[in-house]
């Protein structure tokens, strides 16, 4: 797809967008005027509707997510502007996407940031079952958050008990294999106390061959309100994935480029049944207090606990053999990873006038604090079999005689972060005004101890800095419902290291963005449009032999998003979504032929259309229907070859048996096309998602 098609489709689709996105918004507007200052929206910490908040913020709710096949934030994306999703699909581990052009592993649940030391592979996940809704703040987040990649964030909002009774069962089976069962669970023990339990047993094939998915989920809460003023809520998450996926790559030869075989199927795979897995479980606990102080004085602290971790046994590609397409060279590596860390936010905000102007004060401290330990073990090719992809056995390993102690790491890591932030809300009339200022201070402490053929040795690296960040945003509301916008928000992510020039530890990398946009709502219309420019600084670079490693490099990604979305009626309601990127190095003195790449796992343009149809003859059923393209993605940091761009579609079936009752059918990628989803390098490929179908029975009472 051409970009001149792509933006003609987006002109065309202003007079037809539409979606149940629209009553999803609606649905949220009356949910923030039940709540008041409960709801915390991700972009603010406040109150403050998104449809008038200054920013790009996109919304999925529960319905959605299921309707679209959605267990994890990686698919819940898939029809987002600004994202591209899915970067590795057939990995279950961790979710990895970009936003804005910037890569990201790093989600938040209900405002806090899901623990990990960034450096290795055990990220904690949430299933979307125990979510109620996913939001996506798009741009830098630092102001709020802290350290933070500078395309934006995925913050998923837990269900919890809310003091009314209800229950959820769900059951469903589908490809693969797929057996679940979900219960959501909500009661009232007394007038003020009440509880919410959610439970999710699942189990399936994976998608590349010989590969197992299995999660347990328990999510119990308990809110206490003695009054009007105060709300406590104690919550427990617990998550057992004994059997996940790891990132195990192939080559591009025969998924990029043809082989003498041919080209490898979806479900190919490079690793062994005796030997790839990961093993992770997560418990985390956290305590959320809301309390009026007075009428123009609240305090609001969230605090959670976490305790992870996760054993991964893997593979990664040494390369195909000389003289051979068919077969590829292997290492066989495991890692055993620990973290316990806890997080607190303590917010206090007030509301005052001062002449015309309405002022939401907001004042935060929030203090991370996270220990890990990691080892690491790698045969770094010594005697682990090799894998003929023309013919695979994929029970080729005696895990007894690999030699992994060839080459091993014990690390012990220490980081912790204090902050202390403020923001104003400011309205005057139809003007929303946002400032807010934040100050990080964190440590990092790493040792690490070697040892490579019986050589030993030990290596440390610290970080020991500050930063300051900020944002200045403004909406006006239109009497016609259009609300243009204007802001700037900057974000920062520590790196370790040292400079090799200057001999001293590296400093944050550093971004910044100017946000251009309008947004309108109607009884019947949503849309948000945005212009953005965003530049991350203080990148590392080396030169091409790898001697020397500065921090000198720029990448900038300018940008074009559209999220609208019309009900044209009680039968039809659409929900379009758009993305053009121009990404690239802007600056590297230690390798010229790097400036003016785009990153690897970036896609210069996206666009999606979801449509939902409601058939007069059957008032009880519900008919969606989608589309998604991602574009071009480039092949390696010299952009050597590219990924094709692909579409897939994707329809589901939502019927009501009765009041209590319903059956959703739902299947993705409908055609079962085969495509790459994304290629670090020549090496390192993974293929995209699989046609999947699934059936469930949905019962509330």
């Amino acid at each position: 797809m051409k970009i001149n098609t792509l933006y003609a489709a987006v002109c065309l689709s202003l007079l037809s967008q539409t979606t149940s996105a629209n009553e999803n918004q609606k649905d949220e507007l009356e949910r923030i005027e039940v709540q008041g200052s409960q709801y915390k929206s991700t972009g603010t910490k406040s109150s403050l509707a998104p449809i008038n908040a200054p920013f790009s913020i996109s919304h999925i709710d529960q319905d959605t997510l299921q309707l679209r096949q959605a267990d994890s934030v990686n698919a819940a994306l898939r029809y987002v502007s600004g994202i591209t999703p899915e970067s590795r699909s057939t990995v279950t581990i961790f979710d990895q996407y970009t936003i804005r052009g910037f890569e990201s592993y790093r989600n938040y649940y209900d405002g806090l940031e899901l623990q990990s030391n960034n450096l290795w592979n055990l990220y904690p996940q949430v299933d979307a079952f125990a979510t109620d809704t996913i939001e996506v703040l798009k741009g830098p987040a630092s102001v709020l958050y802290g350290s933070a990649p500078p395309g934006g964030m995925v913050n998923q909002i837990a269900k919890l008990a809310n003091g009314t009774e209800q229950t959820q069962v769900r059951l469903r089976v589908g490809s693969r294999a797929l057996k679940e069962i979900g219960v959501d669970h909500g009661g009232v023990i007394t007038d003020e106390l009440s509880y919410r339990a959610i439970a999710l047993s699942r189990t399936s094939d994976g998608q590349q061959k010989t590969t197992e998915e299995e999660r347990t989920v328990f999510a119990p809460s308990l809110r206490w309100q003695p009054n009007h003023d105060t709300a406590l809520t104690a919550q427990l998450y617990y998550q057992d994935d004994p059997k996940a996926i790891p990132s195990t790559p192939l080559h591009s030869v025969g998924t990029l480029t043809r082989a003498s075989y041919g080209y490898l199927d979806a479900d190919a795979f490079a690793g062994d049944i005796n030997w790839s897995n990961f093993d992770r479980t997560t418990l985390m606990a956290g305590l959320k207090l809301e309390h009026s102080l007075s009428d123009d004085w609240s305090l609001f602290a969230n605090w959670r606990y976490t305790d992870a971790e996760g054993l991964q046994q893997n593979t990664y590609n040494q390369n195909l053999i000389a003289d051979s397409d068919t077969i590829l060279a292997r290492s066989a590596y495991k890692t055993d990873e620990t973290q316990h860390g806890y997080v607190l936010d303590n917010q206090l905000s007030t509301h005052f006038t001062v002449g015309d102007s309405s002022h939401h004060l907001l004042l935060g401290f929030e203090y991370k604090s996270l220990s890990s330990t990691v080892g690491y073990w790698d045969t770094l090719g010594t005697g682990t079999p090799n894998i003929n992809l023309a013919a695979p056995n994929y029970a080729a390993f005696d895990v007894s005689a690999l030699p992994l102690n060839f080459y091993t790491e014990a690390h012990d890591i220490e980081q912790s972060n204090r902050a202390f932030y403020i923001q104003d809300e400011v309205t005057i009339s139809a003007l929303t005004l946002l400032a807010g200022l934040r100050y990080d201070s964190f440590t990092s402490d790493v040792t690490a101890d070697k040892n490579y053929a019986g050589t030993e040795w030990q290596t440390e690296s610290n970080i020991d800095d500050t930063q300051l960040t900020g944002r200045i945003a403004a909406l006006y509301q239109l009497d016609s419902g259009w609300r243009p916008y204007v802001s700037y928000s900057q974000s920062f992510e520590p790196v370790a290291g040292e400079d090799s020039i200057t001999q001293q530890a590296f400093k944050p990398t550093e971004a910044e963005q100017w946000e251009l946009g309008v947004k309108y709502q109607s009884r019947d219309t949503q849309l948000t449009f945005a212009l953005f420019d965003l530049t991350k600084q203080n990148e590392i670079i080396n030169s091409k032999d790898f001697v020397t490693k500065t921090q000198a490099g720029e990448i900038q990604s300018k940008g074009i998003e559209l999220e609208a979305s019309h009900t044209f009626n009680e039968q039809v309601d659409v929900q379009f979504n758009a993305t053009h990127l121009d990404q690239k190095v802007t600056k590297n003195e230690l390798d010229q032929d790097l400036v003016g790449k785009r990153l690897v796992w970036v896609a210069d343009n996206t666009a999606s259309l979801w449509l939902n149809y409601y058939p007069n003859l059957l008032d009880a059923l519900k008919v969606s229907v989608g589309a998604r393209y991602v574009g071009e993605s480039y092949v390696g940091k010299y952009n050597s070859d590219t990924v094709p761009s692909y579409t897939l579609f994707d329809i589901a079936f939502d019927y009501e048996l009765s009041e209590q009752a319903r059956i959703t059918f739902s299947i993705s990628n409908l055609s079962d096309k085969r495509y790459v989803g994304a290629c670090y390098d020549e090496s390192n490929c993974w293929m995209g998602a699989e046609r999947k179908a699934d059936i469930g029975l949905h019962y509330r009472f």
